[in-house]
């Protein structure tokens, strides 16, 4: 019978095997919590920063993290610079789980949920905690299940509902559904984070979810973009996998450009559309471009001693 020893060298990490031996936590997530807790308490605990030590990319780190975060060994915030602006997420590792306190038993909240109307989720008053959970539990939960003209927010699961189903029923989408559909779009975007930055304009953001809103609850077959024709559902399908990353990719896309645009929706829509498929090569050119101006050559020093 072969035996197999395990040979430990130098620089090794002590951990906890909690996680290890959680059998609800993927192999995925196991090994990023691993890698995490390995590394040092000063480190940049950002989804890019964790991309570029791994293979995988900030889609695939953002999945395992939300797991995590699900399970109570992540928790995120956001803290501000002393510009007040704020800055990147700052992440909590935990070798074993925490659970987060209810938010309503924190006496320190003065104003009621219903300051926002478009927003349900109680979890939205608290612009520093990420809470992805709640959403999906909400929205199981909502009357909208028996709602045949909105398949995607049946009990299936956030990966399942992206993909697109056949329309039955009469075809009219209440202003349930529209609401439910916002909240959606916002989670996925991460609005509750997105309009605390200083750099991006609320009035286009705003308009950017209204669009995606718009385009999500059409009763079309087909959208037109760009002189193109393409399947509703497919439209759909993509405008509910676009997350932050995707957003601001498109605002930047619209500071860039020095044309003159003429119709502003059909131009967003496009982007929108397009967005999945052109932001790694938009940002890998630019910084091509910086780079050669010099202008990322100390923020690459400084990158190094991570």
């Amino acid at each position: 019978m072969a035996v197999f020893r395990v040979e430990k060298n130098r620089d090794y990490t002590v951990m906890s095997n909690h996680h290890l031996r959680n059998t609800d936590l993927s192999l995925k997530s196991k090994g990023l919590l691993s890698q995490m807790l390995s590394l040092p308490e000063e480190w940049d605990y950002t989804l890019k920063g964790l991309s570029k030590i791994n293979r995988e990319g900030i889609d695939a780190i953002r999945e395992a993290i939300r797991e995590l975060e699900r399970a109570g060994y992540v928790t995120r915030t956001r803290v501000r610079n002393e510009k007040g602006q704020l800055g990147a997420a700052d992440y909590v590792i935990h070798e074993f789980p925490v659970q987060p306190k209810p938010i309503l038993e924190n006496p320190t909240l003065d104003k009621p949920v219903s300051e926002n109307p478009t927003l349900e989720n109680p979890m939205q008053e608290n612009p520093t905690q990420l809470n992805k959970e709640l959403s999906s539990k909400e929205l199981s939960n909502t009357d909208l299940l028996n709602n045949h003209s909105i398949p995607i927010l049946s009990t299936l699961s956030r990966q399942e509902a992206a993909q697109p189903q056949e329309r039955k029923g009469n075809g009219h989408t209440n202003m349930d559904a529209v609401r439910a559909y916002e909240e959606v779009i916002k989670d996925n975007i991460e609005y509750a984070y997105l309009v605390q930055d200083n750099n991006i304009d609320r009035g286009m953001l705003d308009e950017i979810v209204s669009l995606m809103l718009e385009t999500v609850c059409t009763r079309r077959k087909v959208v037109r973009i760009a002189g193109d024709d393409y399947p509703a559902e497919l439209v759909k399908s993509k405008f509910m996998k676009l997350n932050s990353s995707h957003i601001q990719f498109v605002i930047d896309c619209m500071h860039q450009n020095t044309t003159k645009i003429r119709n502003i929706k059909k131009y967003l829509l496009a982007v929108l559309f397009n967005a999945p498929n052109t932001i790694d090569s938009y940002y890998t050119a630019l910084v091509a471009h910086d780079m050669a101006s010099g202008i990322f050559l100390s923020q690459d020093r400084e990158d190094d001693t991570l």
